[in-house]
């Protein structure tokens, strides 16, 4: 399974780290991506 987390500027690293480690832990295969 796969997962994406989309940020913006202005996202705090919270905002990004948990869901990404959560997913992570899940056996997700995560990409981030961001709006510069």
């Amino acid at each position: 399974m796969k997962g994406l987390i989309i940020s913006a500027d202005g996202a705090e690293d919270r905002e990004l780290f948990y869901p990404y480690y959560r997913l992570k832990e899940e056996g997700i295969e995560v990409e981030v991506a961001s709006f510069s």
